[in-house]
């Protein structure tokens, strides 16, 4: 039988002493290191908080003095409030945390002091919270208005050339052609930058007075119409087309009559050089041939623009039965979707369809077929096609009543 002796009973106890000392020791450096580290925290907080205390109360003094003052003061002193608003979170932030830290009577003493800045800051920041988005406003006006000169220059420039007066000649035409291709394929970055300036002047909505807002709107409205009538409608697709279909009838004429003029000039030489009155019978001809020439020219320049402004007149009759009914079916819409009592709603549908003038439709149809005998046949699909959608609404908004 083996018996321990004293020495290692001994031995064994001290060991588990140690052992149980420095558990402890750690146990003890893990609550300090805590310990540490709150304390730490805490005194970043009260550091942050009187900080943030002491500049937020002298901006509150001078930002209630500046409210007396013009409008450019104001958007000049208020340009930064979101440096003041990040202020005044992390006010609040450290506040709260000291609050939930500290004891009662400290706690107590912050939340008053809270309460009284909080109750100045709400009060200020009602009134100037839209200073605060005075450099992103600015820059969506600079957009917009950087929009709208390019959309006026295009269509000035348009109108200019679209307007001029043309010698009919095969290169003043083939010139003209060329400059209704340049506009063509700038209409479809025209019309991107309108719905561009559009979305920009929804996003100015928020922020800028009711005067500039009904400006823009009024121009806006009349850039599209314009954009509408020169791009699609009335302008230079048509134009285009006409302008085409003279260059080849041209180019033969002018031919022509410069292989006339080469020949009676070498047969004026071969029969007439011997006879005095020789040149002067060619100079006669020549000036016979030229009046023939002004009159073919003439003749042509006055069948294309009176083929223009006839087809001018059916686009135009076309868009104003659509917008006629647009707006119908709008109104139709808007009768349909409304909400209310049964019997009333009944009475208000039945007033308004039985006085539904069919008319309307018979116009817009009348329209379109005269408008497809002048159209491509690549474009008359998408003619269809809104001819279609617009007569299927007018039967659905007819069938609802039935």
């Amino acid at each position: 039988v083996y018996v321990k002796s004293d020495s290692a009973d001994e031995a064994e106890g001290v060991s588990k002493f140690l052992a149980d000392a420095t558990v402890q020791w750690k146990n003890l450096a893990l609550e300090v290191r805590s310990v540490r580290s709150m304390l730490e925290e805490v005194i970043c907080n009260w550091e942050k908080y009187g900080s943030t205390v002491a500049a937020l109360q002298a901006w509150l003094e001078d930002a209630e003095q500046v409210l007396g003052q013009s409008e450019n003061i104001k958007r000049d002193f208020f340009r930064n409030l979101s440096h003041w608003i990040q202020q005044h979170m992390d006010m609040n932030d450290a506040g709260n945390f000291l609050i939930e830290t500290c004891d009662e009577t400290v706690s107590r003493d912050l939340k008053q002091q809270l309460l009284l800045l909080n109750g100045r800051w709400r009060e200020l920041f009602i009134k100037v919270k839209h200073y605060g988005r005075a450099d992103e406003v600015d820059k969506l006006r600079q957009d917009y208005q950087d929009a709208m000169n390019t959309l006026k220059l295009f269509l000035d420039a348009t109108d200019v050339k679209m307007t001029a007066p043309v010698q009919v000649s095969f290169l003043n035409v083939r010139a003209f052609v060329q400059d209704v291709e340049e506009i063509k394929q700038k209409v479809p970055a025209m019309d991107a930058a309108c719905r561009a300036a559009g979305r920009t002047a929804q996003l100015l909505s928020k922020d800028a007075p009711q005067e500039e807002l009904l400006q823009m709107t009024a121009v806006m409205a009349s850039i599209k119409e314009q954009l509408s009538k020169v791009c699609i409608r009335e302008g230079c697709l048509p134009l285009l087309r006409e302008a085409q279909a003279l260059l080849h009838p041209l180019e033969e004429m002018e031919k022509n009559i410069t292989g006339f003029y080469q020949a009676l000039e070498k047969a004026s030489c071969i029969t007439g050089a011997g006879r005095p009155g020789g040149p002067a019978d060619f100079r006669q001809q020549c000036q016979v041939m030229q009046k023939l020439q002004t009159a073919s020219q003439v003749s042509v320049s006055t069948e294309w623009r009176r083929q223009e402004e006839a087809n001018s007149s059916l686009l135009r009759r076309f868009e104003e039965s659509r917008v006629e009914l647009e707006k119908v079916l709008k109104s139709a819409q808007s009768c349909v979707t409304e909400s209310g009592e049964p019997e009333d709603l009944l009475r208000k549908h039945t007033d308004f369809f039985e006085q539904l003038d069919q008319r309307v439709l018979n116009t817009f149809l009348k329209a379109c077929d005269e408008l497809t005998d002048i159209l491509p046949e690549q474009e008359q699909q998408a003619l269809q096609e809104t001819v279609r959608k617009l007569h299927k609404r007018w039967k659905v908004g007819t069938d609802v009543t039935l």
